[in-house]
């Protein structure tokens, strides 16, 4: 009978903590954000339809701009993995709305296979660019990867 007792306690033990431990190493968490790459990024005022710069790569634009592209390589993701443009303006000529997030762009991962460009883009502001210094922060997932700096003069 004791023998008996043992062996319930340790296999009610074992469950326990094969439940604890979640049983398996091959359980997908629905995030590629670890090992997804964003590469390459670059500030533009025009990309083709692969998402590439046509006109010249910049850091530096003209105040009356009427359109920023932020063209980018991606790599290692999956077809559901979140890709964000989170657009900031840093600091400039008005200190008040310095690190004021601008805008957000979301898209959805359309390959798992290679590596592509993609490209976010931002209109010119209502009230026109605010002279200074802005930035791009490219995620997946909510990881950031990679953050791209440009400037308004």
């Amino acid at each position: 009978m004791k023998c008996i007792k043992t062996f319930v306690s340790v296999l009610l033990i074992a469950v326990f903590l094969l439940c604890a431990c979640g049983g398996s190493n091959n359980v997908k968490d629905g995030s590629n954000a670890g090992s997804s790459l964003i590469t390459d990024g670059v500030m533009t005022t025009s990309v083709d339809d692969d998402s590439k710069p046509t006109s010249p790569v910049k850091t530096s634009f003209p105040d009356d701009t009427a359109v920023i592209f932020c063209s980018f390589k991606v790599a290692g993701v999956l077809p559901e993995d979140m890709i964000k443009a989170s657009w900031y303006y840093m600091k400039g000529e008005v200190k008040e709305k310095e690190n004021e997030l601008l805008n957000e762009t979301f898209t959805i991962a359309t390959s798992d296979t290679s590596s592509y460009y993609l490209a976010f883009y931002l209109d010119k502001p209502v009230g026109g660019w605010y002279k200074g210094s802005y930035k791009v922060v490219l995620s997946v997932n909510s990881v950031e990867k990679l953050s791209v700096p440009f400037h308004m003069e």
